[in-house]
């Protein structure tokens, strides 16, 4: 920049237009901000209203995981298989340490994991699951994926609740999603989680879309400030261009 160009007036303009920019982009962040909380929002409004259907008219065993299941509200009705029920350690709820209890519950149509509570600390065996037909309702989630170099862990411990392995170790013909219970019932009585000590696990955060009217706030705003870094840099061009233009000389005065 030229000495003509470092002037008071010309600093004073800089420091409005870092703060013009500056304003843009954190207007623009924080817009995509409400556009990500309003899309995710919107996707469990739209997973709460549809109907709780039975677990087998939404998917089949052995059938992929679709993307519409997450959050998806089902009921499903079997018994527990409660000697092939596992603990996944090394779970967090609330700010406490403990583990998952998941049981498989043997329906007509095949064998759901069942994620039934939170338990605190690593008990020696997870608590025993109500006997008898069970009613379920609580909402879908996808497998996990096994912990690369975990190393064996005692009976009844895992690491994940890994579909691919349970389905080997499982009886029935395994659905390949998680069910989540929100409640349980047997007989027509709804059955206390306290009682033996489990916490209900909420369902996991839906992946989402943006919010479009939001994103294109942010996007509105991002243009702003590009628009006032052109304006900027116009202004100091046609500043320099006529500080660089030949003074024409005077003409002599005639005598």
């Amino acid at each position: 920049m030229s000495a003509g160009l470092v002037r008071p007036r010309w600093i004073g303009l800089v420091l409005v237009l870092a703060v013009v920019v500056t304003a843009c982009t954190l207007l623009g962040l924080w817009q995509l901000g409400v556009a990500q909380d309003k899309g995710r929002a919107e996707a469990v409004a739209a997973a709460a209203s549809l109907p709780r259907e039975p677990l087998g008219q939404v998917t089949r065993p052995h059938s992929a995981f679709e993307a519409d299941f997450s959050n998806r509200r089902v009921i499903a009705t079997g018994t527990y298989a409660a000697a092939d029920q596992i603990l996944v350690v090394d779970r967090r709820l609330d700010g406490r340490t403990g583990s998952w209890v998941v049981t498989p519950l043997q329906t007509a149509q095949g064998t759901v994991a069942v994620l039934r509570g939170f338990v605190a600390g690593t008990p020696a065996r997870p608590p025993a699951p109500p006997a008898g037909t069970v009613e379920v309702l609580g909402t879908l989630g996808p497998g996990e994926s096994p912990r690369v170099g975990s190393g064996a862990l005692p009976e009844p411990q895992r690491q994940a609740i890994d579909l691919a392995a349970l389905v080997n170790e499982w009886p029935g013909q395994l659905y390949n999603v998680v069910l989540l219970a929100s409640s349980e019932s047997a007989d027509g009585t709804a059955l206390d989680p306290a009682a033996t000590g489990l916490t209900r696990v909420p369902p996991p955060e839906l992946p989402s879309h943006l919010n479009l009217r939001n994103a294109a706030y942010a996007v509105q705003w991002w243009a702003f400030g590009l628009f006032a870094v052109w304006m900027f840099a116009k202004i100091i061009r046609a500043e320099w261009l006529a500080q660089r233009r030949p003074v024409a000389p005077k003409e002599e005065a005639h005598a």
